[in-house]
């Protein structure tokens, strides 16, 4: 059985920490999750230290290298001079995979009628999701759209696919430049329960929802506000888990690997995936130098090849 190392080095807590490994077909795989505490300059220390290490890929956790609308790419700034540093390795951030599974986790929900366009949807953030929106949306679903909310705390839900192309015309380039922790919660921002801007706006909302979906990081920010929805979420600990069932949520579905009691990031997945592309192809895939098309149709290719996601049970209902 040959052996696999895949580090993903996130700048969010170290509380998370994890290390543990898997077997999937003629792998066994170490995997070991290390958080910076929104540390950027030890993030990069890092991805250089391992370019001369035996791993096979680094994860990139706690920030995005793209965003999308439709088939539009756009690149966050701070990612982008992460990714770059890692030159002899390959580093995922988890995009192939949520413009992937995501969509197909989802999309087999509605069809398993575990969830249905009776109910109405938040989404905490679309542009790392697109795809998980549009699935919701081309099967009916009301979507409220929170990026704003969630993002930049601006008390404004987005209803719909054309009102949110248009509001990132405007801001997305300024926002694509601003240091990554004014967008999202990294380090020690990843411990705190709830943020009361973001609860008492969407405590105006939440009787019309009841499904949340998306990064649990934002998720967790709603505190009590969750109780009675259903969690379509990844990255989530044992103590996580644990809290939401004390919230007595509906039900949690997973939206990436799940070992050890816990749902790891969809980073983490698509770093596993992609280090066994590597090693039965002989390549060393880059969302920096490879076609971003070119990385969905071989990933693509290699989960139905190889039925993943029922054999690692992707989009597993917790409770």
């Amino acid at each position: 059985m040959e052996k696999l190392k895949i580090v993903s080095l996130s700048l969010g807590s170290s509380k998370r920490n994890k290390f543990t490994n898997l077997q999937f077909e003629n792998f066994e795989i170490y995997l070991a999750r290390l958080g910076t505490d929104g540390d950027y300059n030890l993030l990069k220390k890092l991805i250089k230290k391992l370019q001369d290490s035996d791993i096979d890929a680094i994860g990139l956790g706690g920030t995005d290298l793209f965003l999308f609308i439709e088939d539009k790419k756009y690149i966050i700034k701070d990612s982008y001079e992460l990714a770059k540093l890692s030159i002899k390795k390959s580093v995922f951030d988890g995009s192939i995979i949520k413009n992937i599974i995501e969509k197909k986790i989802i999309q087999n929900l509605i069809d398993q009628k575990v969830i249905n366009n009776n109910q109405v949807v938040l989404q905490v953030s679309s542009l790392d999701r697109f795809s998980a929106v549009k699935t919701f949306i081309q099967n009916n679903f009301k979507v409220l759209i929170g990026d704003l909310i969630f993002a930049l705390k601006i008390d404004r839900i987005i209803h719909n696919i054309n009102e949110l192309k248009s509001i990132a015309n405007i801001l997305l380039q300024d926002v694509l430049n601003l240091p990554f922790y004014l967008l999202y919660p990294i380090g020690k921002k990843q411990e705190e329960e709830i943020d009361k801007t973001i609860y008492n706006i969407i405590s105006k909302y939440i009787d019309k929802i009841d499904i949340i979906s998306g990064d649990f990081h934002y998720i967790k920010k709603l505190g009590n506000l969750v109780k009675d929805k259903t969690i379509i979420t990844n990255t989530l600990t044992e103590t996580d888990i644990q809290n939401l069932i004390n919230f007595k949520v509906k039900k949690i579905i997973t939206l990436s690997i799940y070992i050890d009691n816990r749902s790891f990031g969809a980073n983490v997945l698509e770093s596993i995936i992609g280090s066994i592309i590597n090693k039965t192809q002989n390549i060393t895939l880059h969302p920096l130098k490879h076609d971003f098309n070119y990385l969905i149709d071989i990933f693509n290719k290699y989960i139905h090849d190889s039925n993943l996601i029922n054999k690692l049970q992707i989009g597993k209902i917790i409770n």
